[in-house]
């Protein structure tokens, strides 16, 4: 097999590395971190750097601003942004807004596309995926979620208790899954302000590295417009599928680059102990 990389991806390669060391490196030990990750003016920073140098989003499609990048491509270019905490954050290329653009482009309306993707590829709001709950729910089995959706009228009425819903402080908007009536699982799209949505708290963890911590969500007799639901009705499970079967790859492209830092770091380190 030929792992040998083509010359304009060799490029793209060398763009990230330079930008990460130079514009986003020099950023870690600012003050606006904190233990549930950076604070909203840091990020929007990060984003603005990674605009200007034209690396923002650069999963999406073109046709959202992006660069249309392949997996592998991906792989190349998720790496060297995972060698810097903030650096998935500066490229917009983070856990949960990575999958969720992923999804969005696979699955969801044109009018949708408008709504909700445009402002996240473009890196002016945050979204979360809220699909784990607390024990009996759905956790490593989606298939034990325990939130509910029933139709009432024009609207859906969803009630559940979500958390490790990464990114919930200050989110823009979500993707729901709730169980249907029938068993069957659906996704809906909401935006985070709408009545009966509540984030009850942030859950202490070992990282710091996600604008919005992990939290504990709250629906109660959240009303959303059946206009609002993403893709089909009854296929959540197939579209969980269509998220994290590529979600969980690109955890581990971010995560390479960070190994790679903590190797450079104990080398650097032991040549001078």
């Amino acid at each position: 097999m030929d792992f040998s990389l083509e010359p304009k991806l060799l490029e793209l390669q060398q763009r990230v590395r330079e930008f990460i060391a130079s514009e986003v490196v020099p950023l870690e030990d600012d003050p606006r971190q904190g233990a549930h990750g950076p604070h909203e003016s840091l990020r929007t920073e990060l984003v603005d750097r990674a605009r200007k140098a034209g690396l923002l989003t650069p999963h999406c499609s073109p046709e959202w601003g992006g660069l249309g990048l392949t997996h592998v491509e991906k792989a190349v270019v998720f790496e060297e942004a995972g060698y810097s905490p903030l650096g998935p954050v500066a490229l917009n290329i983070h856990a949960p807004d990575e999958g969720n653009i992923h999804l969005m482009e696979a699955v969801a309306s044109a009018a949708q596309k408008q709504r909700w993707l445009a402002p996240l590829c473009a890196g002016t709001t945050r979204s979360v995926f809220a699909m784990t709950e607390p024990a009996p729910g759905a956790g490593a089995d989606p298939s034990m979620l325990n939130t509910t959706a029933v139709r009432d009228g024009d609207d859906y009425v969803v009630n559940g208790r979500k958390w490790f819903i990464t990114g919930a402080d200050g989110a823009g908007w979500a993707i729901i899954m709730a169980r249907m009536e029938d068993g069957s699982a659906t996704m809906f799209l909401s935006d985070m302000q709408r009545p009966g949505i509540r984030v009850d708290r942030l859950m202490d963890s070992m990282d710091a590295c996600f604008t919005g911590g992990h939290g504990v969500v709250d629906f109660e007799n959240v009303r959303i417009p059946a206009a609002d639901v993403l893709g089909e009705i009854g296929k959540g499970f197939r579209y969980a599928q269509v998220r994290l079967a590529p979600a969980r790859l690109t955890h581990c492209m971010r995560w390479l680059g960070q190994a790679r830092r903590a190797q450079e770091t104990a080398l650097d380190y032991a040549r001078r102990r």
